[in-house]
């Protein structure tokens, strides 16, 4: 499952008549591989998928990949540029597609590689057409070392597409008929990462996914360090890292004094995580007074990582032993719904999202933003475009939101001192006597109740 308009992007700049270089990237689970094979599927293509070798042998592997696929003669000595040309001009009457899939090893060994590709295609050294698509996994690598090698090449690539984690909004739209709170489960489980949906129908429910799951980490052939990036030297520590965030110890002091390991090598190892995606740093929204929020605040940024280092990673040798029925209900059932929660502000930002394209709201919203109250009140706030603010306050599971959650808000909105005249407070449990009562009198309070809510 991927965005149709990523694929008609990549094919616009195959339907030109002119040389293109293109780069394609995103996390597998985002619909990468599925994506690619579209886009290749009715096009006379050649594929590499580079390896981690030297350049020397690099060469070799392409030119015998080269000659399986074309029964081009093999030249194992020579540079890409001929191996390319030879392949580009055996026919040059139509555009050819090339593909490096995990091209990353191919400019490590040889930064001079988008030499070869932009002299090859753009001084006309050929007289045939062709588009070089670049396909690659790792985001950090892309948007920062790719960068600094590349440099002023990069204004020879024609293209980028990066594929973005899907909205709620999105995986609702994919799947029209499933119950509100099951896809709201479900996403919460699994987050934005396309490619993961694909066996998902709207008659899934949210255990049939986690079980699932749970099944596949159950298998012999399971990696527990699969969540890592495999060129990570030191999975112990950052697993033992990834354990801590998960179950709660956020900052740096509490990693150090539950792990151990050094305040300055914990910070460094930190800062990969962040490199790799892995792991963010809670900032929040730039209003009032910046004394109220919470500052150094870690969190792990994939949903479905989260969910495996909190309740899996530590029990793999219960789950071996119960088996994936008997663990979900030992382990997960009861907790489903707080994990849930936890997701709850992001719909519910969807929906002010939803409810602003719909042109239902009678301001100019500037933001959207999550918001780290000390005091745990505030979840998120609607920034107008005059500066001033809504505080928002979120609950999803029982019993209903009590008075106490709009006077613990307001606590919030005068020691932050917000520019704040209005409070929403949304509720997929309903609301108790008096806060309903309260809220029917009180000037800028609005109840929004769950079954009411639209993401799409």
């Amino acid at each position: 499952m991927y965005r149709q308009s990523d694929l008609k992007y990549l094919q616009d700049i195959f339907d030109r008549r002119s040389n293109d270089i293109a780069v394609l990237y995103g996390n597998r689970t985002s619909g990468l591989a599925q994506i690619l094979s579209d886009f290749i599927k009715d096009k006379e293509c050649l594929y590499y998928r580079a390896s981690s070798v030297n350049d020397r042998m690099q060469r070799q592997l392409f030119a015998a990949e080269l000659h399986e696929q074309t029964r081009s003669p093999i030249f194992p000595d020579d540079d890409y540029d001929r191996l390319i040309s030879s392949y580009i001009n055996e026919n040059f009457d139509r555009k050819r597609l090339i593909v490096f899939d995990d091209f990353i090893p191919l400019i490590r060994g040889n930064p001079t590689f988008i030499n070869f590709l932009s002299g090859l295609l753009f001084q006309k050294s050929t007289p045939g057409a062709a588009m070089i698509l670049l396909v690659c996994d790792d985001i950090n690598w892309v948007e920062n070392d790719m960068v600094r090698i590349v440099g002023r090449k990069s204004s020879e690539i024609s293209g980028v597409v990066k594929l973005h984690e899907y909205s709620a909004t999105e995986i609702r739209e994919v799947f029209p008929q499933m119950p509100l709170s099951e896809l709201m489960g479900i996403y919460s489980f699994l987050g934005g990462m396309s490619g993961v949906y694909d066996d998902i129908t709207d008659k899934t429910t949210v255990k049939d996914v986690i079980t699932a799951s749970l099944e596949r980490w159950r298998a012999d052939d399971f990696n527990p360090d699969s969540f890592l990036p495999s060129d990570i030297r030191e999975p112990v520590l950052y697993n033992t890292i990834l354990c801590g965030i998960a179950t709660g110890s956020s900052k740096l002091n509490d990693l150090h004094n539950l792990t151990g390991i050094d305040r300055a090598k914990l910070s460094v190892y930190i800062k990969h995580l962040i490199n790799c995606g892995i792991v963010e740093k809670a900032v929040s929204a730039d209003v009032g007074d910046s004394s109220g929020t919470q500052k150094g605040k870690y969190m792990i940024s994939d949903r479905y990582t989260l969910f495996y280092y909190r309740y899996v990673f530590s029990r793999l040798s219960s789950l071996k032993m119960l088996g994936s029925e008997r663990f979900y209900r030992k382990y997960i059932d009861h907790e489903r719904i707080s994990f849930v929660e936890e997701y709850y502000p992001i719909f519910c930002m969807e929906h002010v999202k939803w409810l602003m394209e719909h042109n239902m709201l009678n301001f100019r919203v500037s933001s959207i933003e999550k918001y780290y109250d000390k005091n745990d009140a505030i979840d998120f706030v609607v920034v107008a475009a005059g500066g001033s603010v809504i505080a928002c306050a979120c609950r999803y599971a029982p019993p209903h939101m009590s008075h106490k959650t709009l006077e613990d808000v307001k606590t919030s909105v005068r020691k932050n001192k917000l520019n704040c005249d209005n409070i929403w407070l949304f509720s997929a449990g309903g609301f108790d006597q008096k806060l309903t009562m309260s809220a029917s009198v009180t000037p800028g309070v609005r109840l929004i109740d769950g079954a009411d809510q639209r993401l799409r």
